[in-house]
């Protein structure tokens, strides 16, 4: 029961000593906000953990004192390395389901997304301007799901005559089979094969062009011919 005690311990002793440095690096005058780049990243690394043990470290060794009766420091750091390899085991242990539950479920553990620019034709980017922008809207369908895009509602010129539309889309599942589609008012559809692995890793860079897989103008007309004048490429953030 003492070990258990002291495994709880532990535990909530590290997330207080994780707050507790952030916060006594803020008193001291450390800018550890998000606007403070690198240097306050580098603060929040370092700080935040190094509080955190020592938080825990405290944490156990009080429960055993005063739970236990240890009052020897050989009985203490004993106990207290025992106590922390069970937190270690138990940590590993949640993380080893965790894996193998998104593995089952094919789902991707660091939820990924796709950022995407789709070149559009004068005749689109007009239907966009007259009031068809809330009608407009892009699609991720893959064989697990449909997630809908979040797209820039500021369209960019492409300096041809033509147009971008600019969105990201989370990928939440493990899976080969993505389709970018985007319905436009007037236009019909395009569907464009994301050319992925099933658990792609990011990129700083976009992909080349590629041009609509499929194109219609209603779910029952689907059909696949060449049409450049739409457009996608991506990258995986």
């Amino acid at each position: 029961m003492i070990y258990i005690l002291a495994i709880g311990a532990g535990i909530a002793g590290a997330f207080g000593g994780w707050i507790g440095g952030i916060l006594a690096a803020t008193v001291a005058g450390i800018d550890v906000s998000s606007t403070a780049g690198v240097n306050g990243q580098l603060a929040v690394l370092a700080i935040g953990p190094a509080g955190a043990v020592v938080g825990m470290l405290a944490a156990i060794a009080l429960t055993l004192v005063i739970k236990d009766g240890c009052r020897s420091l050989r009985d203490i750091w004993t106990k207290t390395s025992l106590v922390i390899a069970m937190i270690g085991i138990l940590v590993a242990g949640t993380l080893g389901l965790r894996a193998s539950a998104f593995n089952h479920l094919g789902l991707i553990a660091t939820a990924p997304a796709v950022e995407f620019e789709i070149r559009l034709p004068a005749t689109a980017a007009s239907a966009l301007s007259t009031g068809g922008r809330s009608q407009t809207q892009v699609e991720l369908h893959t064989d697990q799901n449909q997630t809908l895009a979040q797209i820039d509602r500021n369209l960019q010129n492409a300096n041809d005559g033509r147009f971008i539309l600019r969105g990201h889309v989370p990928l939440e599942f493990r899976t080969a089979k993505r389709v970018v589609v985007i319905n436009l008012p007037g236009q019909g559809y395009r569907a464009f094969r994301l050319r992925l692995p099933a658990n792609p890793s990011p990129s700083n860079e976009f992909g080349p062009w590629h041009l609509p897989d499929r194109t219609g103008g209603g779910i029952s007309t689907v059909f696949a011919v060449p049409d450049d004048a739409y457009a996608i490429r991506y990258r995986v953030l």
